[in-house]
């Protein structure tokens, strides 16, 4: 019972994460449309980092590692930093007390974020 409340704990906290970071991405994409992905990205982690922004070009190298070279060798996208980065704040709330997630996140995100942004 305990894994079931988990799991749907960890989807609505990705479900929301992901809707607030797409939003997030419009705003940021019509208000400076001159920035390529990384330099886009790395202001929206920022600005969803709030006090901890010195982190946000951390993030999205790491999810660059994480999603570009395996299995395939492929572009970064919006996708995959949302991914990281929810992944890694969820597991910072949650701290020491579990090792990962009952669900994937990523496909949560994968429902509410373009491929192609």
């Amino acid at each position: 019972m305990l894994a079931i409340f988990a799991a749907q704990s960890e989807r609505r906290y990705a479900k929301e994460a992901s809707q607030q970071l797409l939003e997030l991405y419009w705003r940021e994409r019509r208000a400076h449309p001159e920035l390529k992905k990384k330099e886009l990205y790395q202001r929206i982690v920022a600005q969803r980092l709030g006090g901890e922004a010195s982190r946000a070009a951390q993030i999205v190298l790491r999810a660059e590692e994480s999603f570009t070279d395996w299995p395939v060798e492929r572009e970064l996208i919006f996708r995959h930093v949302v991914h990281y980065l929810i992944f890694d704040e969820y597991m910072r709330t949650v701290g020491k007390a579990r090792e990962g997630t009952k669900t994937n996140m990523g496909v949560v995100a994968a429902r509410i974020i373009p491929e192609n942004i």
